[in-house]
């Protein structure tokens, strides 16, 4: 369509509120293959919120930016961050809702920040409608509910969470699904389990490694690793290491167990899984062998924001998934002898 100075626009009488919504599944962007030069439309429930950050910009300019994590019904997640007047409309929603948020963004551009792909705004072309009265959000909190996932999100607003910290002894006698926040010491790392996983790069779920090719190509080897991932139901070739840590925690009331999948650590341990590994793709054999920047935690104090699922509630699960961890309140400690 080609406009000219001849060309005439009216505007046109036909008026109609449809949506027109062709969402994308949280899997093809997950992927990669995607084209980051076309606007997406997403819905999805908001969860681990942190606070509206103020950036400085090129020019000096300041803009408001909001993390966030998308999930959707399969539990698959996408890194989120808005700018602008649409940062600020979000969290406050949050801060004014009880419940599950879910969130619908059309025209959200696909982008990467640090190599890591996320979703953001395309500034004003981007529209944001939370709890929208749609079908598609209506049909995705049935099907939450139906499979008691309803997982609220975190806010960092220590204002809004300060009713609801708990202490370690707490955990065990909730009875229902619940998200709270519990202030305590990293006094060990439960060796029983590895510290880290290999995670599908299109699901970010879980791999097993199921064998090694090389060949040679030019006189050079070239070794290619070989994974099964259950929930792609595929042979996959493009994984990454994701932080597994397991910790031991305790406070003045008793002690716990707490669990730190993927992105949340990454604020509290100092290196990335990749650097740790050094190129090996190996499943960890003895797991007495944890990184100095890992056992460094103990004797720290923190403040994290613990789920207290389905799994902890009807099964007496003692891990407590940890879905965010408040920078602004750790401290460091010395453990009693």
């Amino acid at each position: 369509m080609v406009f000219n100075q001849n060309t005439a626009i009216t505007r046109s009488n036909h008026l109609n509120d449809e949506l027109y919504l062709n969402l994308t599944d949280f899997q093809s962007i997950l992927s990669g293959t995607l084209d980051e030069n076309f606007l997406i439309y997403v819905l999805g429930q908001v969860m681990d919120c942190g606070d509206v950050e103020n950036i400085q910009c090129t020019g000096g300019k300041q803009q408001k930016k909001l993390e966030f994590t998308l999930s959707d019904i399969n539990d698959s997640r996408l890194p989120c961050c808005i700018w602008g007047n649409l940062a600020e409309k979000l969290h406050y929603a949050i801060s004014q809702e009880d419940g599950m948020v879910t969130m619908l963004l059309r025209f959200a551009k696909l982008g990467r920040f640090r190599g890591e792909l996320q979703i953001s705004n395309a500034f004003d072309a981007s529209q944001m409608i939370i709890n929208p009265s749609i079908p598609e959000a209506e049909a995705f909190k049935e099907l939450i509910n139906d499979d008691e996932k309803t997982l609220t999100s975190f806010q960092s607003n220590e204002d809004s969470q300060e009713d609801n910290n708990k202490q370690v002894d707490q955990l065990e006698k909730r009875g229902q699904r619940d998200k709270c926040l519990v202030r305590c010491t990293v006094y060990a790392i439960d060796m029983d389990w590895a510290w880290y996983y290999f995670g599908c790069k299109a699901c970010n779920k879980r791999v097993i490694k199921t064998g090694t090719k090389v060949k040679k190509l030019n006189g050079k080897e070239i070794t290619t690793h070989i994974w099964w991932c259950e929930t792609c139901k595929d042979s996959v070739f493009e994984v990454s290491p994701r932080f597994w840590l397991h910790l031991m925690v305790s406070d003045d009331t008793g002690v716990s167990k707490i669990m730190i999948l993927d992105k949340v650590a990454n604020g509290i341990v100092a290196e990335s899984p990749e650097k740790m590994l050094n190129g090996s793709w190996d499943e960890l054999e003895d797991l007495t062998l944890i990184p100095d920047c890992i056992t460094d935690l103990i004797g720290k104090n923190f403040t994290f924001g613990v789920y207290v699922e389905k799994e902890n509630v009807a099964y007496d699960a003692e891990i407590y998934k940890v879905g965010k961890i408040y920078k602004e309140r750790m401290t460091c400690v010395h453990l009693r002898s």
